[in-house]
């Protein structure tokens, strides 16, 4: 489960990106991995977090002190012998150093067990994060190419409809049509005037989006290539997933390291109400300054206090202190079963997270399931639209239907071509989210979508090709002789 973060996808992809064509995943996540803000944050979340063993550590270990005093001293004497000095007016240095060692402390060791708790939820929090940046770079890039290809089909679709309107105007210039047919087309190239403007918004949007994410202007991308082994999950057992998911997700398992951590916290707030025993040791050195510029009185070999030894003084003390809380107004008891109470809440939040994953893992199979069923369901709508199509213009032009119909037919067309692009993009965003349920989403599964890139096949992002696409896409028979 433990992954440090100084395995980079940089060292992972480097050897797979080429530079010598157009950017591709690789190079995008590369990029992304050194810029994006919310996985640096994580990254150095992981960090500081690391540190939380060390001062768990802490209250297990010698503790060494060392203060030091200088105090000016006036010092009143009350019913002072006759002839001896009332008032003593004195400074004094006072340097102590102590060492404290642990030798039974239940809170201490439980405060230790919660420190390594807590970093337990760091990591799963890490590896979220880790799939999270990979989902976020995947959808971002192909977020790209899904615009594209939306605002490709719209332009298609408006260049169809458009001849379709040319046509129908000289058919009714010629009294072959009414006019209700030209207002139809009209209305219709109109929308489809419209669905290209937003196609357009939308495509720049995404672009904006991943330049944002990676933190540089990208020239080119590489799109799909036209065939791809999209046959659904891998294994094909749904409980092979669900398993796995079970075991590994990240917020399985910080949901679980999080009930160990509970209970840690209430066996430390036991510990508290018992008995604490730690070994002593403490030196102290004192000097004492007499003021001789008194005239009351002073630290003198006169006074009754006139014995060297009062001038330098050192103490040396070792041995063993037990100490235990007796009543803190009810604190004590309070914070203890405020801390059981958190423990069993904390357990059922694991059985939930559980329970959540398995439909999330379910949910999130057949959905590529699905995705690859369609995909191939979208292929043969495409064939079946284009036929329909070439059905309705002849019956156009025979007069058995009418332009509606042919308008129609254009557009059923478009939105199949549409669908099945995006059911491609569809099938590998939710197969990397399914892998993402398992928590076994990692950089190499870039890599592997990677190669489902064409080189071939560049789109330059800010002087696309969208007339020479369009034109590919507008049906042969879209105007009528």
């Amino acid at each position: 489960m433990k992954r440090s973060p100084a395995t980079s996808l940089v060292l992972l992809l480097t050897s797979l990106a080429s530079a010598v064509q157009a950017a591709d995943l690789t190079q995008v996540a590369n990029a992304a991995w050194s810029y994006d803000g919310t996985w640096r944050s994580a990254r150095m979340n992981w960090n500081a977090d690391q540190e939380l063993m060390v001062q768990g550590r802490a209250a297990l270990f010698p503790n060494i002190s060392a203060s030091y005093g200088r105090y000016d001293n006036d010092r009143e004497i009350e019913d002072a012998p006759p002839l001896a000095p009332d008032e003593q007016n004195y400074g004094s240095e006072v340097s102590t150093f102590t060492l404290t060692q642990p030798l039974f402390r239940v809170d201490a060791w439980y405060g230790y067990k919660e420190a390594q708790s807590s970093t337990d939820i760091a990591q799963a929090n890490f590896e979220q994060a880790r799939q999270d940046f990979v989902l976020r770079v995947a959808q971002g890039y192909f977020g790209v190419l899904r615009a594209w290809d939306t605002w490709v089909s719209a332009k298609a679709e408006e260049k169809a409809i458009g001849r379709q309107l040319e046509q129908t105007q000289e058919r009714f210039d010629v009294g072959l049509v009414p006019a209700t047919d030209v207002e139809e087309a009209q209305a219709t190239y109109d929308l489809t005037q419209v669905n290209l403007i937003v196609a357009r918004q939308q495509y720049e949007i995404a672009r904006d989006q991943l330049e944002t994410l990676t933190g540089q202007k990208w020239a080119t991308l590489l799109e799909l290539r036209n065939e791809l082994p999209m046959e659904g999950p891998q294994p094909t057992d749904m409980n092979d997933w669900i398993e796995k998911a079970k075991a590994q997700n990240p917020q399985v398992l910080a949901a679980l390291y999080n009930t160990e951590l509970t209970e840690n916290t209430a066996k430390r707030q036991l510990g508290t109400m018992l008995p604490q025993v730690q070994l002593v040791g403490q030196y102290q050195h004192s000097h004492l300054s007499p003021d001789s510029s008194s005239s009351t009185g002073s630290l003198s070999s006169s006074s009754l206090y006139s014995s060297s030894s009062l001038y330098d003084t050192e103490t040396k003390q070792i041995g063993i202190e037990v100490s235990m809380p007796l009543f803190q107004g009810g604190g004590l008891n309070s914070r203890r079963k405020e801390a059981y109470l958190r423990a069993d809440a904390a357990d059922y939040q694991y059985d939930q997270a559980v329970r959540d994953i398995v439909q999330q893992t379910r949910s999130a199979y057949r959905t590529v399931e699905a995705d690859a069923l369609r995909i191939k369901a979208r292929q043969q709508a495409i064939r079946s639209t284009r036929s329909a199509l070439d059905a309705t213009q002849s019956g156009y032009e025979v007069g058995t239907r009418n332009v509606v119909d042919v308008l129609n037919a254009q557009r059923a067309l478009f939105a199949a071509e549409r669908d099945y692009a995006n059911a491609r993009y569809d099938y590998i965003i939710n197969s990397l989210t399914l892998k993402s349920t398992t928590g076994d989403l990692q950089q190499g599964d870039l890599a592997a979508v990677n190669n489902w890139l064409a080189p071939e096949q560049p789109l330059d992002l800010y002087n696309p090709d969208l007339d020479g696409k369009s034109e590919k896409m507008v049906p042969e028979n879209s105007s009528i002789d």
